[in-house]
């Protein structure tokens, strides 16, 4: 295993881009990472890359959400969003990596809560749950069990329930997917 993880640096924005595009066969999360990293919260130490010889082959980012109850009680929380890795590199473990390294680094900070909007079996292993079991929901339509949370400290979703909001970046990507 030759490669490494590390936070992006300033100049990994091109390469990040063509890793999203190249994973998801369009632009869309390309631009989502890059209005997020241009007008939101941004955490460079959460936004990572695995690197081999100088070339970027996968990317996770990590970005702050809400989660909003009908009282309006909040609760901060993390939403890892996207994650890729460039076609001719998967089944290596980069993906699992990047995700492992960013739930660490995301504890690390004093995170509590990721959610998840990603195909359940995968996202098990990294002991993600149905946000639904805890009363929390997505923002948007998606299929069931699709949307998914994990606590990383004990019990700490027991009072938490409620709406999802994602910056806006997040909210125009899913409008003009639709």
């Amino acid at each position: 295993m030759a490669w490494t993880i590390r936070s992006e640096a300033p100049d990994d924005a091109a390469g990040i881009a063509a890793v999203l595009t190249d994973a998801f066969s369009r632009k869309d999360e390309a631009e989502l990472v890059a209005a997020i990293r241009n007008s939101g919260p941004f955490d460079p130490e959460l936004s990572l890359v695995c690197v081999e010889n100088g070339a970027i082959l996968g990317y996770v980012l990590f970005s702050p959400v809400v989660i909003r109850a009908a009282d309006s009680d909040e609760t901060p929380a993390l939403a890892l969003a996207p994650v890729a890795v460039l076609s001719q590199f998967r089944n290596r473990g980069i993906g699992t990596a990047l995700i492992e390294e960013g739930i660490h680094r995301s504890y690390k900070k004093g995170v509590k809560i990721i959610v998840v909007l990603g195909e359940p079996g995968y996202y098990r292993r990294f002991r993600f749950e149905s946000a639904k079991y805890h009363e929390i929901e997505p923002p948007w339509e998606v299929p069931e069990g699709y949307f998914m949370v994990l606590a990383l400290e004990t019990n700490v979703l027991r009072d938490v329930h409620g709406v999802v909001h994602y910056p806006e970046a997040f909210s125009q990507t899913v409008e003009n997917q639709s």
